[in-house]
């Protein structure tokens, strides 16, 4: 039996009479030639909207063509389905604002997705982005990060990508206290507050 649906196809349209004549070999023959056409067959099917898959944001296996297509450069590293969330939320029309780099780098991060830009950092040309250690997603290096923060960066801007250890506000709120006097108590400068490590086994 043929493997792919295109496979079936051809051997369909050979006919029963020249399949018997072509003898058991015809299968595998089939498929070999046609395997090359399989994937290019996959993105042409019809959806119920009546659009090639290759075009349908929600089933096309290459999400990230269709984002090339309407002008952006989606990450690399991203699975599909993280590709489709940055092409849904449009960052490429917000291209050179904070808003479209926090948007750029998220679909690397879990939990709250926290990400900190520090504008101006030494000079008015130099831009960091800083997320946090435990929100990254297992695989995610600093260079993907930046790589990702790169592709909405304003011309001209000189970015650096930090994966800090401190903790988010949302840790320190659980584990030091809920309110402003608690964690004042435990941390008496704001320094000490930002350089702050989480306490093994506190995080996931």
């Amino acid at each position: 039996m043929t493997s792919t649906a295109v496979a079936a196809r051809v051997y369909a349209a050979l006919g029963q009479a020249f399949a018997a004549h072509a003898g058991p070999l015809l299968d595998p023959l089939v498929d070999v030639l046609a395997a090359p056409l399989d994937d290019s067959d996959q993105r042409l099917q019809l959806t119920a909207a009546g659009w090639a898959r290759a075009f349908d944001l929600n089933q096309s296996p290459d999400p990230a063509w269709i984002g090339r297509l309407l002008g952006t450069a989606v990450p690399a590293g991203l699975t599909a389905d993280q590709d489709r969330a940055f092409i849904i939320g449009r960052a490429y029309w917000k291209r050179g604002t904070p808003a479209a780099i926090v948007a750029a780098i998220k679909p690397l991060l879990g939990g709250q997705q926290t990400v900190t830009l520090v504008e101006r950092d030494g000079s008015p040309w130099r831009l960091t982005v800083r997320v946090y250690a435990s929100e990254v997603l297992p695989g995610v290096t600093v260079d993907d990060i930046a790589a990702a923060a790169a592709t909405q960066k304003p011309v001209g801007i000189i970015l650096t990508a930090q994966i800090s250890a401190a903790a988010t506000f949302a840790h320190l709120k659980a584990e030091h206290g809920p309110t402003f006097t608690a964690e004042a108590a435990a941390f008496p400068t704001f320094e000490a507050e930002m350089t702050h490590i989480p306490e093994e086994g506190t995080i996931a």
